[in-house]
């Protein structure tokens, strides 16, 4: 009797720690994943935290897209040098980076949603993450183990079927095809991307050779910007003021042991009315590594009655040069 009761708890371990295990990719995995459009080579290295993926955009361009712990050929001491950085280059037209912390938080295009957290926080980890606990199927064929989610989705046909499943080959970790429903309601369709291994270990370093060396300095930093606080009207009546005040998103770079960033207006003529109906104080502002954060006030009057007037930023240093001006102008009636 006391073997019966030991073996049946021996059974019941075992099999909650079969139900605990989740399918997941191996830690460092290189693969193509196919769409029925778009094909994509990733490479995941989850003990080196580096990752890369590539695509072909059209017939001419392609986007190299890396996220490493560590980058390569930063300038010391900037906050790039300090945290996760994710780049992408689009060949052979430009490339743009962003560092992955409390004044940036990445671009959120290239790599699986749930690596980014926290609003600025990065980690690489495993490719796949579900929405809810997968379900060891228990006839699955013989060649492949199958894997489908609690959660239940229901197409605009009114089928029924798992929200998520997922394919391995027989007893691996070697993922052969994920299938998922996306949308809701009548836009609801189910969609499945094939998976083909080029392999299993640490990713070739060839993967990431081509990362430019002077990346920093040719790339745009897309942290880079412009914040507001704006008059609650862009009316302004003649001989009145508003208070427009200015910091920026993130800090300059240091380039060449400066780090500061002047910051004038102009009037956009392309997108104005009146070109000389406003002025303003003060005429340039200065921001560096220490003050880019406080606010800096801007008046605008007006001097002349008309219609509309834009004006738009100009940036000089601190890596702002790269900065595009036209979302940042101001618009005042």
């Amino acid at each position: 009797m006391r073997k019966i009761f030991l073996y049946f708890i021996v059974f019941v371990v075992w099999d909650l720690t079969v139900e605990s295990v989740q399918p997941y990719f191996p830690p460092q995995i290189t693969f193509i994943k196919e769409e029925p459009v778009d094909h994509y080579l990733f490479a995941i290295d989850e003990i080196n935290q580096r990752a890369y993926r590539w695509q072909r955009v059209d017939s001419d361009d392609q986007l190299y897209s890396y996220a490493m712990q560590n980058f390569p050929y930063t300038t010391p001491d900037s906050p790039e040098s300090k945290n996760y950085v994710q780049l992408d280059v689009y060949e052979p037209v430009y490339c743009v980076y962003t560092a992955m912390w409390k004044y940036g938080s990445g671009m959120h295009d290239s790599f699986p949603e749930h690596w980014y957290y926290n609003g600025s926080s990065f980690k690489i980890g495993n490719y796949m993450q579900f929405s809810s606990k997968m379900i060891h199927a228990i006839n699955s064929s013989k060649n492949e183990d199958h894997w489908y989610s609690e959660e239940k989705c229901s197409l605009e046909t009114g089928d029924v079927y798992p929200c998520e499943e997922i394919f391995f080959k027989k007893n691996t970790d070697i993922p052969l095809r994920y299938i998922f429903v996306e949308g809701h309601g009548y836009f609801a369709t189910r969609v499945i991307e094939n998976y083909k291994i080029i392999s299993i270990g640490k990713p070739s370093d060839k993967l990431f050779s081509k990362i430019p060396k002077n990346w920093m300095n040719n790339c745009t930093d897309l942290n880079l910007g412009l914040d507001f606080l704006l008059p609650s009207s862009p009316i302004i009546k003649l001989n009145e003021s508003v208070t427009v005040k200015i910091r920026l998103t993130s800090p300059p770079h240091r380039i060449n042991e400066n780090d500061t960033m002047t910051l004038q207006w102009q009037v956009d003529k392309t997108s104005s009315e009146c070109q000389d109906c406003l002025k303003w104080e003060s005429k340039q502002f200065y921001f560096n590594i220490d003050n880019f954060h406080h606010y800096q006030t801007m008046i605008v009057t007006r001097v002349k009655d008309g219609s509309e007037t834009t004006i738009r930023p100009i940036m000089n240093g601190g890596g702002y040069d790269k900065v595009r001006s036209d979302v940042y102008r101001l618009l005042f009636r």
